[in-house]
């Protein structure tokens, strides 16, 4: 471990010759990552850059010996999350050239796995207009937010995100569970404001949750993943 004098005393060059030491092996894990948020390769290209230059000026707040790449991975989903709260109109679909916030969508960021299959969180999603969805994930807390996309998108164990976030797997178990009922809670109002069909509710009979008439019933498949996907994941 440094000294922290020596820190404290070393030039910017010699910092940033230490932070690109650290930051270079973690280029491809964060480009992947950008990709999977912007769906974009330009737009992953930009926010990598925008990660390395946020991350460069935190770096007097890394703490020595933890997880670089995961704190580089943090800090590019927090600059995600910020770009996207700043729009103030919906974002670009990927057959349109045009606006800063080409493709920036995140319908992206609960994406595909490798397999080409979704997850029951990621068909949920799917039902929802992109603001929508972000408008929900950044009413959650970062902590929670981060342990959701880690563990419900991207498909993390328990054991991994409690590893990388530094905290116990209950802690990660309990923040999931409370980010789904969040999300639960604040998506199915949006789907009922819509006219998708009303919250489900103990006690609610099947007739009180249907949809309109002559609807296309789009909100009785989402009310029904939803409540799949939002039921706690066994560990």
């Amino acid at each position: 471990m440094r000294d922290v004098k020596d820190e404290r005393q070393e030039s910017v060059a010699q910092k940033r010759a230490r932070f690109e030491r650290l930051a270079l092996p973690a280029v491809n894990a964060l480009y992947r990552q950008a990709m999977r948020l912007t769906n974009n390769p330009e737009d992953a290209q930009d926010l990598v850059q925008d990660t390395f230059e946020r991350a460069f000026k935190a770096f007097d707040g890394f703490q020595p010996g933890s997880n670089f790449e995961a704190w580089m991975s943090t800090i590019e989903r927090n600059a995600f999350f910020n770009q996207y709260a700043k729009a103030k109109r919906r974002p670009k679909r990927a057959n349109d050239s045009t606006g800063e916030y080409n493709d920036w969508d995140i319908y992206s960021a609960s994406g595909h796995s490798s397999g080409g299959l979704k997850s029951a969180e990621q068909e949920y999603l799917d039902a929802f207009a992109p603001e929508e969805i972000m408008r929900a994930l950044a009413a959650l807390n970062p902590e929670r937010r981060q342990v959701f996309i880690d563990a419900a998108i991207d498909g993390k164990s328990y054991q991994q995100v409690a590893d990388e976030q530094g905290v116990p797997i209950g802690t990660v178990m309990s923040r999931l569970n409370r980010a789904r009922a969040q999300l639960r809670h604040e998506l199915a109002a949006y789907a009922a404001s819509r006219g998708y069909g009303r919250a489900k509710t103990a006690g609610s009979s099947p007739s009180a949750n249907a949809a309109p008439e002559g609807s296309d019933h789009n909100g009785d498949r989402t009310l029904n993943v939803m409540e799949g996907a939002m039921e706690g994941k066994s560990a």
